[in-house]
């Protein structure tokens, strides 16, 4: 061997280590490892874990915040210190919650920015959910591989792994006497067992290793909750690649536009798509899922099941029923996804985003042609108003009527009516209103007076919210307050768009402090 042969040996060595060291650098700006290396990542992952135990899935805005809300405590107290620069710039926002004072909803919208939790938009809710996301799956996962400290190198899993690659060498074999030559081992095989089960030798496992491997078989499916997450994700990364090839010029767009107008599944034809499509077929065949079930029952009289803890026989019990929810959940997701991609191609809506991507180009061009010539801190002969949008509801608009002569209209007088406990429920519900920052003000109130009414927290603490913090307080007065009977208060407050507003209220007053739910 020649002196420079191991010098490329070297080489290729060290171009081997920079190169996973550049793939090491990518992983770490994904949420999971961001989420793992975080100062307060066991609060947070404790505090998900809490939030979203097994069965809730998903949870509309205010009620995560409420659950968040009864754990601020611990994200308070672990508030670091500014001793380096790496806390200002943690996965979870440190250098902002260092400064003390963040809401349950701010974490919540944090976490959210971070890629902690995934929003989504049901137009069968009347109130935004929320979801952990994949990463925050995959986390809590290898927390918990931690925590239980169980060896994967077991005896199980290396049979499971044997048993497939046979499978597979078997399935995928094409010279037929070979084939046919397995097929006459496995019945040796089959008829010595019989041969020895019917001299009454009965051979079982032992029980160390029959409750290893059902614990295997449960991990697994365990592990099938955060696919499911995931193939959302990826469901929705290829629609948006699909749509990116539909708009751009450098593509084969035509024969895209064609198949999706002749009616083609490329979701369903992509690797996702495939990979999810055939796992679907399989969990709803009732004749495999009869046979499975069937097959779980048995296994949990058995004596050696007896050694499971009740979450794993639980969990064994409800194997492929929790499987199914998630499932038609993505299913759901790919449907309506395909349903959009086709309107999006037959309505001819692509058409006038193409032309809006090519000024956007157009005009970046335009600026990077310019941008040796003109210096960055050059002033911009523009003059900009406002800073921000105010933004407002739509049903806020009033449409001009053209056959309105524009006499004006007689004023509308409404009798007053009394909000029952429900109905305040529900608008607490529909709108995102901050219960747990409004009993913190009623709180404080009362304990600096001993007693507060409604206008006196809407005095000391104005109403953030606007109308909804009215709301929230008269919510939490119908619950914790007592009423004055026939005694009324008149309470202000001041919207969003800065008009002043006010009220007639009953007169409640808060006696004691309003817990926090």
């Amino acid at each position: 061997m020649t002196t420079t042969e191991p010098n490329r040996w070297t080489d290729r060595r060290s171009d081997a280590v920079s190169a996973r060291k550049e793939a090491y650098e990518q992983l770490r700006r994904a949420s999971t490892w961001r989420l793992l290396a975080a100062t307060k990542a066991p609060a947070v992952l404790a505090i998900l874990q809490s939030v979203f135990p097994a069965g809730d899935r998903r949870l509309p805005r205010s009620e995560l915040v409420a659950r968040v809300g009864a754990h601020l405590a611990l994200l308070h107290d672990e508030d670091p210190a500014p001793a380096d620069a790496a806390d200002a710039t943690d996965g979870d926002d440190d250098g902002a919650e260092s400064r003390g004072g963040r809401s349950a909803a701010d974490y919540v919208d944090g976490w959210v920015r971070e890629g902690y939790l995934t929003r989504r938009d049901d137009p069968q809710r009347t109130e935004t959910t929320f979801e952990p996301s994949p990463a925050t799956i995959d986390a809590i996962q290898f927390i918990a591989s931690l925590e239980e400290h169980r060896p994967t190198t077991t005896e199980s899993r290396l049979t499971l792994v044997v048993q497939q690659f046979e499978r597979l060498a078997h399935e995928t074999e094409t010279d037929r006497d070979v084939r046919l030559a397995d097929l006459q081992r496995q019945r040796e095989r089959v008829e010595a067992q019989i041969r020895e089960l019917a001299e009454g030798e009965l051979m079982l496992p032992s029980e160390e290793a029959s409750t290893d491997r059902l614990r295997d078989i449960l991990q697994i499916a365990s592990e099938l909750s955060g696919d499911f997450l995931q193939y959302r994700e990826d469901l929705r990364a290829v629609d948006l690649h699909l749509r990116e090839q539909i708009l751009s010029p450098e593509t084969s767009r035509g024969e895209i536009l064609e198949q999706l107008l002749a009616g083609d599944d490329l979701l369903g034809q992509s690797s996702v798509g495939r990979t999810f499509t055939a796992f679907f077929r399989m969990l709803n065949d009732p004749g495999q899922t009869r046979t499975a079930q069937e097959l779980v029952d048995r296994l949990l009289e058995r004596d050696f099941a007896r050694s499971l803890s009740r979450d794993e026989r639980e969990r064994l019990a409800n194997v492929f029923s929790d499987l199914y929810d998630p499932a038609q959940e993505v299913l759901d997701v790919k449907t309506e996804l395909y349903r959009s991609l086709a309107r999006f191609v037959r309505s001819q809506d692509f058409r006038q985003h193409r032309v809006l991507l090519e000024a956007l180009q157009e005009a970046q061009g335009v600026a990077l042609a310019q941008k040796d010539e003109v210096a960055t801190r050059t002033p911009f002969p523009l003059e900009l108003d406002l800073s921000r949008v105010q933004l407002s509801s739509v049903s806020q608009h009033r449409l001009k009527d053209p056959t309105d002569p524009g006499a004006p209209a007689e004023a509308e007088v409404h009798d007053a009516t009394a909000l029952s406990v429900e109905v305040l429920a529900d608008l607490v519900r529909a709108n995102d209103i901050d219960l747990v920052g409004l009993t913190g003000h009623v709180n404080d109130v009362r304990g600096r007076s001993g007693q507060a009414s409604i206008g006196d927290v809407l005095r000391e603490q104005p109403a953030q919210q606007g109308l909804a913090s009215v709301i929230g307080l008269m919510f939490l007065a119908t619950s914790h307050a007592q009423e004055r009977e026939g005694s009324t208060e008149i309470i202000t407050w001041q919207e969003l768009d800065g008009n002043v507003y006010a009220a007639k209220v009953p007169s409640f007053y808060f006696l004691d402090d309003v817990p926090v739910e």
